[in-house]
């Protein structure tokens, strides 16, 4: 059994005019996330621009969430930075709050390390954070990183913190690897980072998925992932599931980050959230955008398609 399991969205970090963090938006975000249906939020991930922030940043909204009604067990906030003290500092104070999970990054700087570089990043972090209680996801993004995950360091991790080490988010968008990681570890939790992936991956052993587009389509993966032993038997399934895998697609036309929150600018009639960290863009006239208006779309065509319940 899966220690860790369900649906999560990579949440969006939203923006003042500075380019400090939005705290009453993200809140409010939050809190629409999970009324989606959601089981949880991967916070400060990619999507939500971690690596544009400085650690006391991330820490003061985290504990803002949780002050102001978040559960603490909805939250995996990423924690994994280039330094190891950095990422130990992060990771204790998060681990403090008694979160979920925390979503951890390899270092990422240094390119073509070895499978014991990087088991030995996660050792130090797990011995100097110190916390017997507090699991670890592992997040393979080489695209982006660099630096890919593999069986070896997998297999290392388990065996030297079989209570801490309980998953991994594999953004790599290699099924067949995604497919044979849940086959070979037993109760391992394997998040898909692709919604389009995400039903293959949990009907063959997945724990669920963390995406960057369930901060739009929330509702509608959150109900593909609980269904999915109902793949044959529902009528319009199939229908959701290219509806889904239509929303990502369409949404990777753009950079997704600025895509998502041009998006929610227009959607929600909020102009606050068009605003990124460099370097990054904004997309400046959003309502006239082909994406967000594709999405806009796409996003009515879900309401109508989506049971009630």
């Amino acid at each position: 059994m899966h220690k860790i399991h369900g649906t999560y969205c990579a949440a969006l970090t939203p923006l003042n005019s500075d380019y400090s963090i939005n705290r009453k938006l993200f809140l409010e975000h939050c809190n629409n996330l999970l009324s989606e249906g959601l089981d949880g939020l991967g916070i400060f991930g990619t999507t939500g621009e971690a690596n544009s922030f400085n650690v006391n940043e991330k820490i003061q909204a985290v504990n803002y969430l949780i002050d102001n009604n978040i559960g603490p067990d909805k939250l995996i906030p990423g924690t994994g930075l280039c330094s190891v003290s950095d990422t130990v500092l992060y990771s204790k104070a998060i681990a403090k709050l008694k979160v979920k999970a925390v979503l951890v990054l390899p270092a990422f700087y240094y390119k073509n390390v070895s499978n014991e570089g990087v088991v030995e990043f996660y050792k130090r972090v797990i011995d100097e954070v110190g916390d017997s209680d507090l699991k670890y996801i592992l997040y393979n993004i080489p695209q982006i990183s660099g630096v890919p995950i593999g069986f070896e360091v997998i297999e290392q991790l388990i065996k030297l913190f079989p209570d801490n080490v309980v998953g991994m988010k594999d953004s790599s968008g290699d099924l067949d690897n995604m497919l044979k990681i849940t086959k070979y570890f037993n109760g391992f939790s394997l998040f898909s980072g692709s919604d389009s992936l995400a039903l293959k991956v949990r009907k063959y052993g997945g724990a669920g998925a963390i995406t960057a587009t369930s901060n739009i389509s929330g509702k509608l993966l959150s109900y593909i992932i609980n269904n999915y032993k109902e793949e044959m038997n529902e009528e319009n399934f199939q229908s959701l599931q290219k509806l889904q895998v239509q929303i990502r697609e369409t949404l990777f036309t753009h950079e997704p980050i600025s895509a998502l929150k041009a998006f929610l600018s227009v959607k929600n009639n909020e102009e606050e959230w068009n605003r990124i960290n460099p370097p990054l863009n904004v997309i400046p006239d959003p309502s006239s955008h082909k994406t967000v208006i594709s999405l806009l779309t796409l996003i009515k065509k879900m309401k109508k398609l989506l049971p009630s319940a």
